[in-house]
């Protein structure tokens, strides 16, 4: 049967001083190390012998030195029997150790003051990473209160639980209106975005964030303000949504200006177009009021100068059937067509002005989804205008080639690639500028109706182009549109 263990035996305590994972020591009255174990020598870096020549100031940080000498008087003078605080040491190599020290005061049969005996734990690493999570802590408000932008914190619970400056700013509302209000009660919501509101609020709410999307905000003073709104959730370390962020840039300024730009661009395009139909058809419109002169005056032919005026007639009614496609909606039946089918027969429509100027048509269609909605019209128009170019830019004759290809589910993509003279990169910069033209006899409305057309459709087109060798046309719809 094991023997009861004596705690009183001196040789326990020793043994607890000498192997103890926390720094123990005796110190004197004054402060003077007189027993320290090796635990506290591998905390500050010191041996034993350093200790016995200093006292407990040689290692304290300087503004820590009259703070603990304050402690010590109080502990002597009977205020307190002992106490605990958090001090700083100066490792052997320089640089700063923090410490919880623990301080006791032993006395003899009569109460005198004998020691004190310390306790000293390393807790350096707790205190940089306090520190840095004040860093961070402090940052991170600085960043929301001095930021620009409105910044809305909520909880799980959908409670606002607190708003920046720059809320108060751009919406009128003050924290005290904002703070505590539940999500669906905010003033600062207009009616007309409750749908787009519900659509956020679950989003976020169900973990996923919601990026730049514009949308309206009420001023406290009735006003909307035009805003982007950025919502995020807000996670804590484990990973666990504890509420979310909602952010509002107040682009009001910037939608004025792209009113204003857009305007003016309007203007623009409306004077270049304007003296662009004033020179097209007032070149046609004085042949014909010279021919109806020298008919009043019984000079010539007759009939040749009939002749001449319809020609002029037919082109004044070509450039504003190409202007009314420009200028106003047209009306669109959009039916699912087969691709294929679409250009085969437009490439059967131009097969003999192909064979004319010695040009071939190579079609290539890859595998993949070939029904698109479209108006079938409407896109053979845009074909017969770019099919037409390529030939007439194969003076030489060459090959025209058209592929087809989807390589995903939402766009297809038809490439229409010739072996023509090609277009200079100054020309191809000006591609789509009105009555801008390099033909003789052309309008330069063709390729406007033509990227008007497929923007109606929601697609895009991608023209590149290398004098000498060729052009290449890419033009992207989508499936649905």
């Amino acid at each position: 049967m094991a023997k009861n263990l004596d705690v009183s035996q001196p040789e326990l305590f020793s043994q607890v001083f000498k192997y103890s994972p926390i720094g123990i020591a005796l110190l004197s009255m004054q402060g003077k190390w007189l027993k320290v174990n090796a635990s506290l020598c591998r905390i500050t870096g010191y041996t034993e012998s350093d200790f016995l020549d200093m006292t407990i100031q040689d290692i304290l940080q300087m503004d820590d030195i009259d703070k603990t000498w304050d402690i010590r008087d109080q502990i002597l003078d009977g205020k307190m029997d002992n106490f605990q605080m958090e001090k700083r040491f100066i490792h052997k190599n320089g640089y700063t150790v923090w410490v919880l020290l623990a301080i006791n005061c032993m006395k003899d049969e009569s109460g005198q003051p004998l020691y004190f005996i310390t306790q000293i734990k390393d807790i350096t690493e707790r205190k940089l990473a306090e520190e840095d999570l004040k860093a961070k802590t402090e940052q991170l408000e600085s960043f929301i209160e001095n930021n620009a932008d409105a910044i809305l914190i909520f909880n799980n619970e959908g409670f606002v639980q607190r708003v920046n400056e720059a809320f108060v700013h751009i919406f009128g509302w003050s924290k005290e209106e904002v703070i505590g209000v539940e999500l669906h009660l905010l003033p600062f919501i207009p009616p007309e975005c409750s749908e787009e509101f519900k659509h956020s609020r679950e989003q976020v709410q169900t973990g996923r964030s919601v990026n730049g999307v514009e949308t309206k905000r009420l001023h406290k003073n009735g006003n909307l303000v035009n805003v982007l709104l950025t919502a995020s959730p807000i996670l804590d370390g484990k990973g666990k949504q504890i509420g979310w962020s909602v952010i509002f840039r107040d682009i009001t300024e910037w939608k004025i200006a792209q009113e204003h730009l857009q305007n003016s661009e309007k203007l623009s395009v409306a004077g270049q177009l304007a003296a662009g139909i004033a020179h097209e058809i007032r070149n046609p419109i004085t042949s014909i009021k010279g021919f109806i002169q020298l008919m009043k005056s019984g000079f010539g032919e007759k009939p040749i100068y009939f002749d001449i005026m319809t020609s002029e007639i037919e082109r004044i009614e070509l450039i504003l059937s190409e202007l009314l496609i420009l200028a106003k909606p047209q009306s669109i039946k959009f039916e699912r067509k087969d691709i294929r089918v679409l250009l085969s027969q437009v490439m059967t429509l131009l097969d003999s002005q192909a064979i004319l100027n010695n040009v071939e048509f190579l079609a290539e269609f890859k595998p993949g989804a070939t029904h698109l909605y479209c108006d079938e019209n409407q896109l053979k128009q845009v074909f017969i205008n770019f099919i037409k170019n390529s030939i007439e830019s194969m003076r030489d004759g060459g090959k025209i080639t058209l592929e087809v290809s989807s390589e995903n589910d939402q766009e297809m993509m038809i490439r229409l690639a010739d072996q023509g003279c090609g277009i200079p990169k100054e020309t191809l910069s000006k591609l789509g500028q009105p009555f801008y033209t390099t033909k003789e006899n052309g309008t330069g409305l063709g390729f406007m109706v033509s990227k008007k057309i497929i923007e109606n459709h929601a697609g895009k087109i991608k023209v590149e182009s290398e004098v000498n060798k060729g052009t290449l046309i890419e033009i992207t719809l989508p499936f649905s549109n």
